[in-house]
């Protein structure tokens, strides 16, 4: 993929940069400031523009200072699994000896260097992107390093993937990681972009004037407009001019149409050579890797030879460099190819595929067929299974893709190979491949079996990219035809059916799934463990004891298992135990799965993980830590490509945001979950938004407003026939915000449900919040305090501080309005404490304005101290030191480098004046926080 790497000591003499006076400070400044601090960089230019100048001109400026390692993709390699990352880090290669050995084993056989990972199971690429990351930092701790990355859009995906990983997370480490790439219409996140745009009419000029070619002012003009300054097409153009069209003195040929421009150049200069040099040159074009050898060995396959390449290089369109052929820009490659009929460009690839083995010689003969080919089918299945162990599914994917196509006939193995496609797609992160390809081998398979077990994983890609009506009724349907043949598959579909429907909030679709599966169970053990998809569905509704039971069945059934396989199930498991108030089941259930995950060095339950930590961490009063999960679940959602994940995050961190007071960041992390998930078919997420945006409104003293985004949610809640209140805690926000908007009617009717919530499910939470809203509406005072007394009796039973403290701010305004201003002190002292220790600051302000209409003395100012001084990220590196991980286990576990590690743990210590990592340990326990 990559065709050259360069570790350069010297500078390369002879370039001289004309312009790009503001794009060269800004390079200077990043390469100035690499001891101190890594970036990243993204240039991004049409064809031709200068991009790879600036790439030369930052390894000039670079050497003999930094470490330089420089790759470049080729368009014929895209393909080839890994490629570009190999030829980057091979020169790194004694670095990896230093890696834990999980990270090394996956990165050495990703790149084909070493055996199959322990156990013999598949690659697993976020090691492969955690490993790569801790290779360039250990390099540059030695010495800054700089890695290039040219022609970024034709490097391998799976290499892309851990490029952009690492793009991200370079800050803290002397690394600069800079990539040229022609324009995207995907804004990157996370690091900076240069756009480079053409030269001034003055800069043209002196372009010119470099390279010999003298032309009249007019026609100067003509040719900086016609190139819009990009110099390649400015050069190409003016090179074709006679010497009476320079000097004004003969019209200048017609313009080719836009986006033909850097390419017409290149086309007349080929077309100009002997048909065996057009010949000869389309071979280099077509070879993935262009050395000497390889192409004499093609040349002499088509009969030609290397003197057929002479005019080639004599009109400098091709060059050697040590032992390869080097085309001298890119843009030569689709030229040369495009210039020859289609039956010249396929005797070129049987001709390289004649001299090639393995997945190079697949590919070539992939592209010399133009009809259906079992023994190139055969080939590729052969390249797509030695992808697959070595991690690279993308390219896996496109193999058994490519495979499919030139099966002779469409039949059940097309769908097979199809299939294989469609796995590899999902597990690398591209479930719309894997959803269209399952779409298209089912219109291709006749066997029931593979029929079913194509629904299956469609039903999985259309889950994670949200389609849950789809999915659901898709394995729904596939269950029940293939229930007569084969029990086992039709129970997975069907009991998998309920996870869509229960993301659909359609819990009597997820509780029939559910049964469905249970009955079609060939084992008992099976149908246990059914019984998680049919407890998350029951803890939707009232019929809460029923689903403790299932509860209890399933986590039974899960007992024992394996944290880093079943990660996903467990935490699934721990959503369900919170939303039933079995707080401590959940604790241990996350630590499992979280523990298990480092253990194995997967990080693909994590994102789920730590969202559902963080939602457990609202309910239990531990914001700071949850606040740092939710940001971390988002952060690894977007890596993972976990768009659901992401939202639910983002949601979270909205409520968050709403009850410390700021509301820019409810408002925008909100608007962001819009626009990762529909939330037409994620129903759930509808309420999850508007429970935010009320009680943001709440919190700023926007009763009537709150009473809007509340009343929907509730709405919305009823609609879908949901029964327990305690998914999303709304239920006492909304009851509040229509008694402060004096809509009393709308809050005794939401009161009423709630009540009526509580009396069904048993669960204590909504016993409280029902009585403090008793309280709210009451109007006899004596009344009114039997109520609050009878919430907070409930709320001592429960670890919820929040609530708890909103019943007592309820309870000391409610004192002190009927002038029992000394009763209302204690109440009002206690929710400003806990209030405080949450950092809810609007409600604090509250508490303290109450208390002064009170007459009493308003307390200091809690200064923040302890873990609230930490940053999200900081809070999850003190956690993880405190369970006694190493900077490398934890830099594994956050998808950082050990010197990021290191910079966070500077921080903490100087933050929280604690000398050691026994000390940092000491603080996190204390403050109940150890994992």
């Amino acid at each position: 993929m990559a065709i050259t790497t360069v570790t350069t000591t010297r500078p390369r003499a002879g370039l001289d940069l004309i312009g790009r006076d503001a794009e060269r400070r800004y390079l200077d400044e990043l390469l100035d400031e690499l001891p101190v601090a890594g970036r990243a960089l993204l240039v991004r230019g049409d064809p031709g523009v200068g991009k790879t100048t600036l790439l030369d001109y930052v390894e000039q400026r670079a050497v003999p200072r930094y470490q330089v390692y420089r790759v470049r993709g080729v368009e014929t390699e895209t393909t080839l699994p890994f490629a570009a990352l190999g030829e980057l880090l091979l020169p790194l290669r004694q670095r990896f000896s230093a890696l834990p050995r999980a990270q090394r084993e996956n990165l050495e056989t990703a790149l084909a260097l070493g055996e199959v990972v322990r156990g013999g199971s598949s690659v697993n690429p976020y090691a492969v992107c955690v490993a790569t990351l801790n290779v360039l930092s250990l390099a540059g701790h030695d010495r800054p390093l700089v890695a290039l990355v040219d022609d970024l859009q034709w490097v391998d995906a799976d290499s892309v993937n851990v490029f952009r990983f690492v793009a991200r997370r370079v800050a803290s480490d002397h690394v600069a990681f800079i990539g040229a790439t022609r324009r995207l219409t995907e804004e990157p996140r996370g690091h900076a972009v240069l756009d480079v745009t053409g030269l001034s009419e003055r800069e043209c000029r002196l372009v010119l004037d470099s390279h010999g070619l003298q032309v009249a002012p007019g026609v100067l003009d003509a040719l900086v407009g016609f190139s819009r300054g990009n110099p390649l097409i400015l050069l190409e153009f003016a090179c074709r001019l006679s010497d009476a069209q320079r000097r004004g003195e003969a019209p200048l040929p017609a313009s080719p149409a836009r986006g033909g421009r850097a390419e017409q150049g290149w086309t007349s200069r080929i077309r100009a050579l002997p048909v065996p040099t057009q010949r000869a040159l389309v071979l280099i074009a077509a070879a993935r890797e262009p050395t000497v050898d390889a192409v004499d060995r093609a040349l002499s396959v088509c009969r030609l030879a290397a003197d057929d390449l002479v005019p080639a290089e004599e009109a400098r369109l091709v060059r050697v460099i040590g032992e390869r052929y080097e085309l001298v820009h890119p843009i030569l490659r689709s030229v040369a190819l495009g210039n020859v009929p289609l039956g010249v460009r396929r005797q070129a690839y049987r001709a390289l595929g004649e001299g090639a083995t393995g997945a190079t010689r697949a590919w070539y003969l992939a592209s010399a067929v133009s009809r259906p080919d079992e023994d190139v089918a055969v080939e590729l299945v052969r390249a797509a299974q030695e992808a697959r162990q070595c991690g690279s599914y993308l390219a896996a994917a496109q193999a058994w893709r490519r495979a499919a196509e030139l099966t002779p006939t469409r039949s059940d193995l097309t769908a097979s190979r199809l299939l294989d496609a469609a796995r590899d797609a999902f597990a690398g992160g591209a479930c719309d491949d894997a959803a269209r390809w399952c779409e298209e081998a089912r219109t291709c398979a006749t066997d029931p079996v593979l029929r079913a077990d194509i629904a299956l994983l469609h039903g999985r890609a259309l889950t994670w990219m949200g389609n849950v009506r789809h999915a659901h009724r898709l394995m729904s349907t596939a269950a029940e035809a293939i229930a007569a043949s084969d029990a086992v598959r039709a129970a997975a579909l069907a009991h998998e059916a309920a996870l869509p429907a229960v993301m659909h909030a359609d819990p009597a679709g997820g509780i029939a799934a559910a049964r469905r599966g249970m009955e079609l169970a060939g084992s008992p053990g099976e149908a246990d463990r059914c019984a998680l998809f049919l407890c998350q569905s029951l803890a939707l509704t009232n019929r809460i004891e029923e689903a403790s039971r299932e509860l209890d069945r399933a986590v039974a059934a899960f007992e024992g298992t394996d944290p880093a396989t079943t990660g996903i199930e467990l935490t699934n498991l721990a959503q369900v135990c919170f939303t039933l108030e079995r707080y401590d089941d959940a604790q241990r259930l996350l630590h499992a799965v979280l523990d298990g995950a480092r253990r194995s060095g997967n990080p693909v339950a994590y994102a789920f993980a730590f969202g559902v930590r963080s939602e457990l961490g609202w309910w239990l009063g531990q914001w700071s830590a949850a606040y740092a999960d939710c940001v971390e679940a988002t952060a690894k959602g977007r890596a993972l490509r976990q768009r659901g994940v992401v939202a639910a995050g983002l949601l979270m961190q909205a409520r968050f945001d709403a009850a410390r007071g700021d509301h820019a960041g409810c408002a925008r992390r909100a608007a962001q979950a819009f626009e990762f998930t529909d939330f037409t078919d994620v129903r759930s997420m509808q309420i999850y938004r508007e429970a935010a945006l009320g009680l943001d409104c709440l919190s700023r003293g926007a009763g009537a407003d709150a009473a809007v985004h509340l009343g929907h949610a509730h709405e919305v809640f009823v609609r879908f026939g949901l029964g327990n209140p305690n998914i999303t805690p709304f239920a006492g926000d909304a009851i509040e915000a229509h008694v402060r908007a004096g809509n009393a009617a709308a809050a005794r009717e939401i009161l009423a449900w709630l009540e009526e919530c509580a009396d069904r499910t048993g669960l204590r939470w909504q016993r409280a919040v029902s009585a403090r809203g008793r309280a709210l509406l009451a109007d006899d005072p004596d009344e009114a305090d039997a109520a609050f007394r009878a919430a907070l009796a409930v709320h001592e039973q429960l670890p919820t501080p929040f609530d708890h403290a909103r019943t007592l701010l309820c309870h000391g305004e409610a004192l002190r309005r009927t002038r029992q201003k000394a009763r209302s002190r204690a109440p009002l002292l206690a929710a400003h404490r806990m209030f405080s220790a949450l950092g809810a600051a609007p409600w604090t302000q509250r508490c303290l304005a109450e208390l002064a209409a009170s007459g009493h003395q308003p307390p200091r100012a809690r200064r923040a101290g302890g873990l609230d001084r930490l940053s999200p990220q900081e809070l999850q590196v003190a956690r993880m030191v405190a369970a006694g991980l190493t900077n490398t286990e934890v830099g594994s576990a956050l998808f950082v480098s050990p010197k990021t590690v290191e910079a966070h743990l500077t921080s903490i210590y100087k933050k929280l004046r604690v000398p050691s990592r026994t000390g940092l340990t000491r603080l996190v326990t204390e403050s109940g926080l150890s994992d």
